[in-house]
């Protein structure tokens, strides 16, 4: 970021926490040994919050993914944690960052895919081309929403926010809200009280973010 030779920017695509842990936990045979990196990585240092269900990791199979959930839930801890520094510094950026960070919510591009992508480019002082738009709008504007892992494909925008609330269960989800609280607060994405506000898809839970 300090070499003058560059013009360098980082655009921070971030996603609601509780729709990260929900991929993660789709996709839990293909990222265990990857969450167990993540879980594995945190600093000893630092004190582990527990699991608000004890019985998380023994009762899982019930949830149909036994101890790779437990592990898939343990790593957004890790993920947050890091993730919390890293707006903490952009909230208050030193010179070398200033105007040239960018968070972008994944939820603002689906939602307003348009407006979002120029809004990128021209942090970058680039154009966007009918063409990316068109590519745009067809990403978001697809016929469903695939539940398999790793696969690229035009969506559903409305399907693809929500799809959390309805794979998680309640508790999952007080346990992501548990370790990602302040990056969620940061980014504007508000924690729900009760499982009938999970279920309700007609309120939205995004709000302006402070980034």
């Amino acid at each position: 970021m300090r070499d003058p030779a560059l013009d360098l920017k980082v655009i921070h695509l971030v996603r609601d926490p509780r729709a990260v842990a929900s991929s993660r936990i789709r996709s839990r045979h293909g990222l265990i040994r990857e969450s167990l990196q993540v879980v594995r990585s945190r600093d000893p240092r630092v004190h582990r919050m527990p699991f608000l269900d004890a019985s998380h990791k023994l009762g899982g199979k019930k949830e149909g993914g036994g101890g790779s959930d437990y592990h898939a839930l343990g790593a957004m801890e890790v993920i947050c944690s890091s993730m919390a520094k890293t707006l903490l510094t952009a909230l208050r950026p030193p010179d070398w960052l200033q105007g040239n960070y960018m968070a972008v919510r994944y939820e603002d591009l689906v939602v307003e895919p348009i407006k979002t992508l120029r809004r990128v480019y021209g942090f970058v002082n680039l154009a966007v081309s009918p063409e990316m738009e068109k590519f745009a709008l067809n990403m978001t504007s697809g016929p469903g929403y695939s539940s398999k892992p790793f696969v690229v494909s035009a969506r559903n925008a409305t399907q693809a926010l929500s799809a959390w609330r309805t794979a998680l269960s309640y508790q999952q989800i007080k346990q992501v809200e548990e370790y990602c609280h302040q990056p969620m607060a940061l980014l504007g994405y508000e924690r729900v009280g009760s499982p009938e506000e999970v279920k309700d898809l007609s309120r939205t839970l995004l709000r302006k973010p402070q980034l």
